[in-house]
Parts: C-alpha cells; structure tokens; sequence
C-alpha cells in the first residue's frame, strides 16, 4: 500500500493522527530523542538520518505515524515495520517505537497511534501486531494491556 494510506485522523478538535510530511524532520527528531531519552540512551546523528529516510522515502522499510495539535506540532510518533515469519505466508507488524511527549500523554494519543498502526496492518495483510516495552513502564503496560493480552513469551536480546 502506499505510504498515503490513511493520511489523517481526526481525534478530538485538536489532535489529528497523520502521516510524516518532509517539513516535520526537524520536530520527529525532537520527539524521538525524547523517547531515547527516556530510555535512557542516545543514536548517533547517522542513525537519524538512516531512519529518518527509511521513514520517508516512498519505498523505505519503516513507516511512522504521529499525533499533531491544533498547531499541526507532533506531539507522539509511532514507528513500525513489516516482517515475515517461519509460521505462514503473511507479515507481521513490529510496532517499533511509541512515544507521547509527557506533556500531553493521558488523552488517548498513544491509543490512537496504536489503532492507527493496527489498521495499516490489517490493510497490509498482517497476521499480528506486537510490540515490547521495558517491565517497569507500569504507564504505557496499563494502556497495552487495555489493547491487548500480555505476552505468553519472554523476550531475549543479545547485542552484537
């Protein structure tokens, strides 16, 4: 589907769920270093750029939604790719990263970008959307447990 799908979602008389535009560069990288931030890390400026035109180019490989205010000012962002598996023929939809600024959360946009991602993935096919976030986020863990099951798995990661 193309990156167009689903350009804008109107929330509340003030917020809208939309797309990335070219013009929003500078204001995502605002709000994805808060994100890093508040798990306590950093990305060199090359990994910016890399994601930044993942996100943007017509055929890149990752795909972002973000929440705007009345002001069109990105407020929350989304990131999130497909992926096949062992287990059948249709992709899987990782939702990468979700993040609302502090100042705004409680008022349903991280709801919203969730459902956002959720209907790109059923347009796209998807069997499944999963995401993962840290144990001790007792915030966003109450918000994903109202959307969906808590994982049976546990997750393992192992740097290289």
């Amino acid at each position: 589907k193309s990156r167009t799908t689903h350009q804008h979602w109107q929330m509340s008389s003030a917020v809208t769920v939309t797309r990335l535009k070219e013009s929003d560069r500078e204001r995502w990288a605002e709000v994805w270093k808060d994100y890093l931030a508040f798990y306590k890390t950093t990305l060199p400026q090359e990994i910016y750029d890399s994601t930044w035109s993942r996100i943007i180019q017509e055929d890149g490989d990752l795909y972002a939604f973000v929440t705007r205010d009345e002001n069109d000012k990105i407020t929350g962002l989304a990131h999130y790719l497909w992926h096949h598996n062992s287990w059948g023929p249709k992709p899987t939809c990782y939702l990468n990263d979700l993040f609302v600024d502090p100042n705004v959360r409680g008022k349903g946009q991280g709801r919203k970008l969730i459902e956002a991602v959720i209907e790109a993935a059923k347009e796209k096919g998807c069997t499944k959307v999963y995401w993962t976030t840290q144990h001790g986020n007792v915030t966003a863990r109450k918000l994903y447990d109202s959307i969906a099951p808590p994982p049976e798995f546990v997750k393992y990661d192992l740097k290289l």
